[in-house]
């Protein structure tokens, strides 16, 4: 046997090996992480337009301005939204990009935000899962919030058009809130 031709073999066999596990451990690196990622880091590292499904079955089309661990800013070509992300149930499409997990604040919460807009008395329009509410933000509690109806239909179901009625809205069952007549964000 010659002694080149074995050893060129015997390295051959060597590369193949050390090949085959270089990529079971690119394949479990890579794995390992995605599992890491969270949603909130995808949407604050996606670019250009976006879709967002929510809990009940709306599309939302438009461009993320900002995403926290518990919401994300949309602006859409009706105006900007504030999404939970509780309630976000698909994106697409979403790419490659992603933001470091160490990047993606943790943000005011949704309550904080909810007790702002009471004190500024600013028109509101929230989307729950018991419909859609247009109002002044009443009062802010720890797991809900009372919005004052203004009377203005806002959704098909009619909850909303009793104007001077009070209605109590759990935080977990929120879906959108939009800010009626202006942007979150002026310089977006």
């Amino acid at each position: 046997m010659d002694m080149h031709a074995f050893m060129d073999e015997l390295e051959a066999r060597f590369d193949e090996v050390r090949s085959r596990e270089l990529e079971e451990l690119i394949d479990e690196l890579t794995d390992a992480e995605r599992a890491s990622v969270t949603l909130s880091a995808r949407l604050a590292g996606a670019d250009g337009l976006i879709n967002l499904a929510l809990r009940g079955g709306s599309v939302l089309v438009g461009q993320v301005l900002d995403s926290t661990r518990s919401w994300v800013l949309v602006r859409e070509a009706s105006g900007d939204s504030l999404v939970m992300l509780s309630a976000l149930v698909g994106a697409w499409p979403l790419g490659r990009s992603v933001a470091r997990e160490s990047s993606v604040r943790g943000g005011v919460g949704v309550g904080h935000v909810l007790r702002e807009l009471c004190a500024r008395g600013v028109d509101v329009a929230i989307d729950s899962d018991c419909g859609d509410h247009r109002g002044i933000i009443d009062a802010v509690y720890a797991d809900h919030v009372d919005v004052a109806l203004s009377g203005a239909v806002v959704g098909y179901d009619g909850r909303d058009d009793q104007e001077g009625q009070t209605v109590s809205l759990a935080l977990a069952g929120l879906r959108r809130l939009r800010v009626l007549g202006q942007r979150w964000y002026a310089d977006y």
